[in-house]
């Protein structure tokens, strides 16, 4: 075999291998609204609790902690569940995860919010076999909530109370490429380990701040034009920054 012929059998090899996942942010992403923060308003104490978590008093998990110990008895799985119901997800959320799989793209859905009504808005959607789901979760015992967090790490600080960055990385091969789609600060530091990014609200801001390259959105119908044309174009490639994040984040675990 010629050089090139070496060459190009190398990156047929490398083509086949690699994997593109497509993570997705659920609150103010998916959903239109950030539904954790309407569902402690609808059902509990909202404030002073939430003040005291943007203003760096407590952390996300000390929040979530009291914030569902002062829900209201009237706050039932039921209940949750037809609060969930009452929520529209973005558009383009069906649309992007369809076309998605059909280009055999793995999809999962990453937030730091909870299972009661993240699940229920997925299954309404029709997509809920599509995808992964990676959140924190609400257990019933039938009187009282418990939350617990299944991706809390001490080898990261950012503003979750499981670490989403730490689902991108447990993901992903090192030859894949990790599009990353989010809207806030719990977003801010899973999207230095991603190679695409699409950001709007306050994790836009954050991206021009840390020079996170990154493409601004308003729907999810958007990332999906931009993702086709890339796709389409073969343009969707290792970000240098990105690789070295992960692997640093490997080892820090």
């Amino acid at each position: 075999m010629d050089g090139q012929g070496s060459w190009q059998g190398i990156l047929y090899v490398r083509l086949t291998e690699m994997a593109i996942h497509l993570f997705l942010d659920f609150d103010g992403t998916i959903s239109q609204a950030d539904v954790g923060n309407e569902l402690f308003q609808h059902f509990g104490v909202f404030e002073p609790v939430h003040s005291q978590l943007m203003n760096g008093q407590i952390t996300v998990a000390e929040y979530y902690r009291t914030s569902v110990q002062l829900l209201r008895p009237e706050c039932t799985p039921e209940a949750i569940t037809a609060f969930a119901l009452s929520q529209q997800l973005d558009a383009g959320f069906v649309p992007l995860v369809s076309w998605a799989r059909r280009s055999s793209m793995m999809v999962h859905v990453v937030s730091d919010g909870f299972d009661v009504y993240i699940q229920p808005l997925i299954e309404r959607s029709g997509q809920l076999g599509d995808v992964s789901v990676s959140c924190n979760t609400l257990s019933w015992n039938g009187t009282t909530f418990s939350v617990a967090f299944p991706g809390a790490t001490e080898s990261c600080s950012c503003f979750c109370a499981s670490c989403k960055r730490n689902v991108v990385i447990s993901h992903i091969a090192d030859e894949d490429i990790a599009i990353y789609v989010g809207d806030g600060r719990s977003d801010s530091c899973a999207v230095e380990h991603a190679d695409v990014v699409f950001a709007k609200g306050t994790l836009a801001a954050e991206c021009t701040r840390k020079g996170i390259p990154h493409h601004h959105f308003h729907t999810l119908f958007e990332v999906m034009i931009i993702l086709q044309r890339k796709f389409e174009e073969g343009a969707l490639r290792p970000r240098r920054q990105a690789v070295l994040a992960r692997k640093r984040a490997i080892e820090a675990e």
